[in-house]
């Protein structure tokens, strides 16, 4: 005969495990959340980079072919304007300001309408010294967690119209005498 074998949980034994169960529970719940989080940063700092990018690559194709550019940089609000003329399309302008109501957006305007090519753009400038432009923008994302994340981009764009592919033939031949 067996005496006194217990054939059941005692109450100690089930809160043991209960508090096992959650503490287990909790961690996992928090690295899924870390990661998450971590994740959504990322993203974001790619959908910046990409956005500045391609502005940038738009820009800089237009510009090749542009004749006439003229940089406007205005003080209130904050701001600097593009404009030049695109044989093939007419006159451009980019815009960015800094406040208002396109704040911090990279804007295209031609005889066909406005579109935002990039949002998130803290700065824009541009220099023009003889037959370069010179292209600095910057972008700037508030994720919810984590630092900002920044982004600095720079090109250098010679215009099409002052370099020897669209002169006339005559001045190209007598270059090349």
């Amino acid at each position: 005969m067996k005496a006194n074998t217990p054939r059941g949980l005692t109450l100690v034994e089930v809160l043991v495990t209960t508090v096992l169960s959650i503490s287990i529970l909790a961690g996992i719940y928090a690295t899924f959340l870390v990661g998450e989080r971590t994740w959504r940063y990322y993203v974001d700092s790619i959908m910046v980079r990409q956005q500045v990018r391609m502005a940038l690559f738009v820009l800089t194709n237009e510009l090749r072919e542009a004749r006439g550019a003229l940089v406007i940089k205005e003080e209130a609000p904050p701001g600097v304007r593009l404009n030049f003329l695109k044989p093939s399309a007419g006159q451009i302008s980019y815009l960015w300001n800094g406040s208002g109501e396109n704040a911090n957006k990279l804007i295209r305007q031609d005889s066909t309408g406005t579109r935002v090519i990039a949002d998130n753009i803290s700065s824009v400038n541009y220099v023009i010294e003889g037959d370069l432009i010179l292209i600095d923008i910057s972008a700037a994302s508030e994720p919810g967690i984590g630092h900002p994340m920044v982004l600095n981009l720079k090109e250098q764009v010679a215009l099409r119209s002052r370099t020897g592919r669209l002169k006339p033939k005559k001045e190209r031949n007598e270059k090349a005498k």
